[in-house]
């Protein structure tokens, strides 16, 4: 539908993803041999498998402090703390990490300069019996740092573009096509050695294409994140505003539990998740497999096929689970499969919402 309105639009996008490339690879060029200023002062935060996650202390010794950014699920942001790409930077040694070595040496997860790479992901919900409502996926995001005066400070910016290929039976008057793009914001700041806050902000556009009335909804998360026990427990506070009609506001909160390196136990609001590492080749790969809850769905603008400009919300709940494969720089591949129930259709102009059947999910995706 978009591409019969702009029928040069996949020219453009080629185009832009080119320039970009090229870009970031002079920029690279450019800042290869400049080494960022150290942090003294700052914790040694990472955490998720294999990661520098912005949420929770490192697992292993790294003399790096981190600002990563988040992937999300599908058709939510409420993933904010599922393993993603990370931006990380030389600084000091953190007082709590001893120096690894050998089979435990951490990834390299930073690429110098603005370029932090590119993803792709695709997820099939497949159709309930009664009313065939099932959604194919496709997720693409790439990630640039933007220092903020030094590379102490950094933004990471993400632009993405998320469109969901809808198939129902006519009963439920659903657009055919849901898209949501925009850009995600992630900053992260130590206020001292044991606590830090992280703030995401994501304006972004969210409509079939057909309708721009309240289209424009913005994603924000803010949370404080205490190091209880130094590479064994962190906890973590704040407030979610989704931009939905059903939830606007949410809480986030939970814990971090490593109680070894094999094992992480992440019990977060609302995306909980327990990885286990089976497989690591030093600082060459890793290998995680886990099982994670999400509460999905969102809320677009649309124009229903009968003609009513409306606003439409999914929400769902999701039992997963999967493996992940992670190399250097960012580079990952991972698949996962699941159930997905509590499936519930509203449109803001009627006073009762529709109830689906639970059906299957897989997802996989790359990053590169």
């Amino acid at each position: 539908m978009l591409l019969a309105r702009f029928p040069n639009l996949h020219k453009l996008l080629a185009l832009a993803i080119i320039t970009l490339s090229l870009t970031a690879r002079t920029t690279a060029g450019h800042e290869s041999d400049v080494a960022p200023s150290p942090s003294p002062s700052a914790p040694n935060p990472a955490g998720r498998p294999g990661t520098t996650d912005p949420l929770f202390p490192a697992e292993a010794d790294s003399p790096f402090i981190s600002a990563g950014f988040p992937e999300p699920d599908l058709q939510t942001e409420m993933e904010f703390n599922r393993p993603a790409p990370a931006l990380t930077q030389p600084g000091a040694a953190p007082r709590h990490a001893p120096r690894e070595s050998g089979s435990e040496a951490p990834l390299s997860r930073f690429r110098r300069g603005f370029f932090q790479g590119a993803a792709i992901s695709t997820a099939f919900i497949n159709g309930d019996t009664d009313t065939g409502m099932g959604i194919t996926s496709t997720d693409l995001s790439a990630s640039f740092a933007i220092p903020l005066g030094s590379f102490d400070n950094v933004v990471v910016a993400t632009p993405f573009l998320r469109t969901e290929m809808v198939t129902s039976a006519p009963v439920l008057d659903l657009p055919d096509e849901l898209h949501e793009t925009g850009a995600r914001f992630f900053w992260r700041r130590p206020l001292n050695e044991d606590l830090s806050v992280m703030t995401i902000v994501t304006p972004a556009v969210r409509s079939d294409f057909e309708n721009s009335h309240n289209a424009f909804r913005i994603f924000g998360l803010g949370l404080l994140i205490w190091q209880a026990v130094p590479e064994t427990l962190s906890l973590s506070g704040g407030v979610v505003h989704t931009g939905r009609d059903d939830f606007p506001i949410l809480p986030a909160a939970g814990l971090l539990w490593t109680p070894t390196r094999e094992w992480k136990v992440d019990i977060q609001f609302p995306s909980p998740r327990v990885s286990y590492r089976i497989d690591k080749d030093g600082a060459s790969s890793e290998t995680w497999t886990y099982v994670s809850g999400v509460f999905g769905g969102n809320t677009w603008s649309v124009q229903r096929p009968s003609g009513t400009a409306d606003e439409l919300t999914l929400r769902d709940y999701r039992l997963l689970a999967g493996f992940e494969h992670l190399l250097p720089e960012n580079r990952s591949v991972f698949v996962e499969g699941g159930f997905v129930f509590g499936r519930v259709v509203e449109y803001e102009s009627e006073p009762e919402s529709t109830e689906l059947d639970s059906v299957g999910i897989i997802r996989c995706g790359i990053a590169f």
